[in-house]
């Protein structure tokens, strides 16, 4: 179903005259959410707090998936957001980049086979001010908020816009989680639609 909807949106151009950027159901909650977070977060992700880290190969704290790991580390966290708030995504994402991608380093969420500039041109796209509040709930509730996502996400670099579009069979509902996202997402003023898919009767040729 993705797929079908991945294509009817690679047709429609997202509504504009520019053509838009997909990225494909797999790759959605891991690039707009997770690998986002984690390159303007790394330097708090690896901040000291004790006993969160106990041997040189972890790829997060221990805490990162409970309530403790925003409690622990609200007044860089907030500081961090009022960055993202007033335009400095980018220079957080280069910065990291930089300094991480030559060593390819194992951190929670990253995955260096994305390009830099796709990262940067996303940042581009989203209103400073909605990625601040995706970052907020992604560091409040870490472990609950990894799953649903909307499904696909497009961007369009002329326009600097963005949208998520979840997908659901005639007879799928949305689950909590994914409301709980819709509700976010939206009350950032980001678009999100929900793509119906409808299966076509097929027809057999008995002859």
């Amino acid at each position: 179903m993705e797929r079908v909807s991945f294509r009817r949106w690679h047709r429609t151009d997202f509504g504009t005259q520019h053509p838009s950027k997909v990225i494909q159901p797999v790759c959605t909650k891991l690039l707009i959410g997770i690998a986002q977070f984690a390159y303007l977060f790394y330097d708090i992700l690896f901040i000291y707090i004790p006993n969160v880290f106990q041997t040189p190969y972890q790829t997060c704290p221990l805490d990162l998936h409970t309530d403790a790991f925003h409690g622990s580390r609200a007044s860089e966290i907030n500081h961090r957001l009022v960055e993202i708030a007033n335009g400095e995504a980018e220079r957080l994402i280069r910065e990291v980049d930089a300094r991480e991608r030559g060593k390819k380093t194992c951190v929670v969420g990253l995955d260096w086979r994305f390009e830099l500039e796709d990262l940067v041109e996303i940042v581009r796209c989203f209103d400073d001010e909605a990625l601040a509040t995706i970052c907020k709930v992604m560091a409040q509730e870490y472990r609950q908020r990894g799953g649903g996502i909307p499904d696909l996400f497009l961007w369009h670099p002329q326009e600097r816009s963005v949208m998520f579009a979840e997908v659901k069979s005639e007879n799928d509902r949305l689950s909590d989680t994914q409301r709980l996202w819709i509700h976010v997402l939206t009350g950032a003023g980001v678009r999100v639609e929900l793509c119906n898919a409808v299966a076509a009767e097929a027809k057999v040729d008995r002859g």
